[in-house]
C-alpha cells in the first residue's frame, strides 16, 4: 500500500517571490519559514504529493464551478495570472489521479476530472518555495473555497480521509505527501480592506482560533467550527482553509511538528507527520 508520510500547509502570496528575489525586509522570515516547509518535505522524501489548492478564477470561473476536481493532464504550466512570477512546469502524476478521481466518485464524492488547465498562484508559488526543482509530481485537488456556496469543512475532511484510504489500498510503497496551499483569514479586493493595502484580514481572532485548533491536533472540531458563515465573516478568500482541512485529513490526526504564523497577513507555516501505529 501507499505510506502516507505527513503534510505541510503554506500560504501563496504572489508578491512573496519578489519579496525574497528583491532581498527586502521580510525577505529572511520568509525564507525561513518555507525553509522550515520545504526542509520537512525533504525529509520526507514523498514520491508524489497531494497538493489541496482552490482555483482563483482561472481555470474555473462562473459558467461552471465544481465542488471538487481533481487535475489529470501529465503536467500544467503557470502561472496563468501573475506573468511577472517565473514561469514553470509541475509534473502531475496523472494515472494516480485519474485512479483516485474514479474511486472518489465510486465512494460518492462528485469529483469532477480536469484535463487542460494551467496553474495559477497558489500552485506555483508554494511549489516554488518547496520544490524549486519541480522534481515531485503532484496530484492537483480543486477545492472551491471562494465562489458560494461553499463545500462543508466536515465534507472537505471527510474528502482528505477518503483520499487517504484509496491510496493505502494501491500496491506498492510510494511514499505520498500532502500539501495545503491558503490563508485562514483574507480579504482581496473586497469592502474589508486594510487603509494600506487591496487585501485586508477582517477576522484575526478567528485566525488565531484556527492555529490553536491545528496546534491542538483538533482537526474534527475546526471542521465543526468552520461553518460557511465563518468562513464568509473571516474574509472573501478565508475559505482556503478548507485545503488546510482537507490535507489535515489525509496526513491524520497528530501535533505540528512545526507551527508558526504570519498574524499580519492572517495565514501560518505547519508541518506534520504521519503517526504510525
Amino acid at each position: 500500500m501507499a505510506e502516507i508520510v505527513g503534510g505541510v500547509g503554506v500560504p501563496h502570496s504572489p508578491h512573496f517571490p519578489g519579496i525574497v528575489a528583491r532581498d527586502e525586509p521580510l525577505a529572511p522570515e520568509l525564507r525561513r519559514l518555507y525553509g522550515e516547509a520545504s526542509a520537512h518535505l525533504r525529509n520526507l522524501a514523498p514520491d508524489v504529493l497531494i497538493f489541496f489548492t482552490c482555483d482563483h478564477y482561472n481555470i474555473f470561473f462562473v459558467e461552471s464551478v465544481p465542488i471538487f476536481s481533481i487535475g489529470v493532464a501529465p503536467s500544467a504550466s503557470g502561472p496563468s495570472d501573475y506573468r511577472e512570477l517565473p514561469a514553470c512546469t509541475v509534473p502531475i502524476a496523472a494515472d494516480l489521479a485519474r485512479h483516485l478521481q474514479a474511486e472518489l466518485v465510486r465512494a460518492e464524492f462528485d469529483v469532477g476530472m480536469s484535463q487542460e488547465f494551467e496553474f495559477d498562484h497558489p500552485v506555483t508559488v508554494p511549489m516554488s518555495f518547496l520544490t524549486p526543482a519541480m522534481n515531485v509530481p503532484i496530484v492537483p485537488v480543486f477545492i472551491n473555497g471562494l465562489i458560494p456556496p461553499l463545500p462543508s469543512a466536515p465534507r472537505c475532511l471527510a474528502l482528505g480521509v477518503k483520499i487517504r484510504d484509496v491510496l493505502q489500498q494501491l500496491p506498492g510503497r510510494t511514499r505520498v505527501a500532502a500539501v495545503a496551499s491558503g490563508s485562514f483569514s483574507l480579504e482581496i479586493g473586497g469592502p474589508r480592506l486594510s487603509p494600506t493595502s487591496h487585501t485586508g484580514i477582517p477576522d484575526p481572532a478567528w485566525a488565531d482560533h484556527v492555529l490553536a485548533r491545528i496546534g491542538a491536533g483538533e482537526v474534527a472540531a475546526l471542521a465543526a467550527d468552520a461553518s460557511e458563515k465563518q468562513l464568509a465573516e473571516a474574509g472573501n478568500a478565508a475559505g482556503e482553509l478548507l485545503t488546510w482541512i482537507a490535507m489535515l485529513g489525509l496526513a491524520g490526526p497528530g501535533r505540528a511538528t512545526f507551527l508558526e504564523a504570519q498574524p499580519q497577513f492572517g495565514h501560518a507555516f505547519g508541518c506534520w507527520l504521519t503517526a504510525t501505529d
